[in-house]
């Protein structure tokens, strides 16, 4: 699997909650009753910085909060030769195994097998919030699942300054009076 324009369009419920469903004997709970349950909430305010993540801007680029680490952006732009694209893309490389490394994913509830679901879903959100927060700047966002199986679902993004329909740059005009 790997896509530069995610799209999480064919939902499947995860196994974890369907057992659950079925354990309540009540195929009407959805997921919105799952999360309501006892701590719930905590989990899912934690989620927003995944889903939502802060970003900085350096040197032309777009990097996640989290990631980023002045010195070792300064590295790969002197390794990579100034390549903004591949910068970005290394610096916002999100592996989901690692996020998610103190989360047995190969027990009963089989947790991993639902983390191409939940890269599909993360990049989705991060291509929509990414693009509403820079809208001077193409935001592509790569959702992928090694085919070797080394690193699992991963998700990144890379951006490039906005064409026209004419294709040049074009910056955002100001609204009156500012600018």
């Amino acid at each position: 699997m790997s896509t530069s324009k995610p799209s999480w369009s064919e939902r499947e419920l995860p196994a974890f909650f369907r057992q659950w469903r079925t354990d309540w004997k009540d195929e009407e709970l959805s997921p919105e009753n799952y999360l309501d349950l006892e701590g719930g909430l905590r989990f899912v305010l934690a989620a927003a910085w995944l889903f939502c993540p802060e970003t900085v801007q350096y040197r032309g680029c777009v990097f996640l909060k989290e990631r980023f680490r002045q010195d070792t952006v300064d590295n790969w732009f002197t390794n990579l030769g100034g390549d903004r694209k591949r910068i970005e893309a290394v610096t916002n490389h999100v592996e989901l195994w690692a996020t998610f490394g103190n989360t047995p994913l190969a027990d009963d509830d089989r947790l991993g097998e639902e983390l191409p679901q939940l890269a599909l879903a993360l990049g989705e959100c991060w291509q929509g919030v990414l693009s509403a927060r820079h809208p001077d700047r193409e935001i592509t966002v790569e959702v992928s699942d090694e085919e070797d199986g080394s690193y699992g679902p991963t998700v990144t993004f890379w951006t490039s300054p906005a064409l026209s329909n004419f294709g040049w740059y074009c910056r955002p005009i100001p609204p009156a009076g500012h600018g």
